[in-house]
């Protein structure tokens, strides 16, 4: 499931817990300092979690106020020897409740307000690269999702062969027209076959010659939009790899 899918059907879940609390609510006359909290907390937390970047503020506003101030405070009382006794308490405090009803209205209608760059982009780039990208390091964002897919070729060719190479050696390697380690075609002996993989052996040797081996090498400046561009790039390659059949060599 990718990480947008699971942002949305979290906001599902979080409404279903309202509602099942405001059935409570409404229909059976609980008052929610009597309905336990923890279970709204706990799919709370996991929305905050996956808030896109566009919805930060009301990440911080779930992790500093309406998280910690979503149970009812517990009850302090003192004996007649002056102890303190506290009485826990586990229900949802009314107050906080409303904050909570407003804020998931506000998500759950502003959700695809997002950075659509990342809806199809490989789950692996995204956890390389879309901190990096996130934090305006955009070359270095570019740089991570290809050390990505150098890093996962890398390890197949040392499980398949032994050898330990990279970069663009590991490239012609992994997808030689002649005994590749990855198919990217059921019959690479037919024409069509031995173009497409001819052809993305060209695609991943060029992307490591022209984008990862200079980046590597030099300090290199590069835009948002040409990050985003070369990013996508990555993805497709990624995806690639998915798609690929080990070959027993």
């Amino acid at each position: 499931m990718s990480y947008m899918n699971k942002f949305e059907e979290q906001i599902i879940i979080c409404k279903e817990c309202l509602k099942g609390i405001s059935q409570k609510i409404n229909n059976n006359g609980v008052p929610s300092n009597n309905i336990n909290y923890q279970n709204l907390y706990d799919e709370l937390y996991k929305l905050s979690e996956l808030l896109p970047t566009h919805l930060a503020i009301y990440q911080k506003r779930l992790h500093d106020f309406i998280l910690p101030n979503l149970k009812v405070r517990d009850m302090v009382s003192y004996n007649q020897w002056g102890q303190q006794i506290i009485f826990p308490c586990t229900g949802i405090n009314p107050y906080t409740l409303g904050e909570v009803i407003a804020t998931l209205i506000y998500i759950d209608e502003n959700k695809h307000e997002y950075d659509n760059i990342w809806v199809n982009i490989h789950p692996c780039i995204i956890q390389s690269s879309q901190k990096l990208f996130n934090d305006a390091h955009y070359a270095e964002s570019v740089e991570a999702a290809f050390l990505e897919i150098n890093v996962r070729i890398k390890e197949i060719i040392k499980l398949k062969t032994g050898e330990d190479i990279d970069g663009v050696p590991a490239m012609q390697k992994a997808f030689s027209v002649n005994n590749p380690i990855f198919k990217l075609h059921t019959d690479i002996i037919s024409k069509t076959g031995k173009d497409i993989q001819q052809g993305y052996m060209e695609l991943f040797v060029g992307a490591f010659r022209c984008i990862r081996n200079p980046k590597a090498h030099e300090k290199i400046s590069i835009t948002k939009i040409e990050a985003i561009q070369k990013l996508h790039f990555a993805s497709l390659l990624m995806y690639e790899i998915d798609k690929a059949k080990i070959n027993t060599l």
